[in-house]
């Protein structure tokens, strides 16, 4: 059997719900190899219950964790 014949076998056995995951892989490796830019695709898996400015918040911790990693440097 060859690769080709055994990637198309794997396909054949991939579960409904987890096919659009596998074409997605394959798309992008296939844009790839063209060179052209691979299309991306968002979604939403889970809804997320977290600090209003949750992006300010995460720029404070990096801020603070490098303040004290400079302090115990010096």
């Amino acid at each position: 059997m060859s690769v080709r014949e055994e990637a198309h076998r794997l396909l054949d056995a991939v579960p409904e719900e987890r096919l659009p995951d596998a074409v997605e892989l394959l798309r992008q490796w296939a844009v790839v190899e063209r060179g052209e830019r691979p299309r991306r695709r968002f979604r939403t898996t889970a809804v997320f219950d977290g600090e209003p400015d949750l992006g300010e918040r995460a720029k404070e911790i990096v801020r603070d964790a490098w303040a004290d990693q400079e302090r115990r440097s010096a």
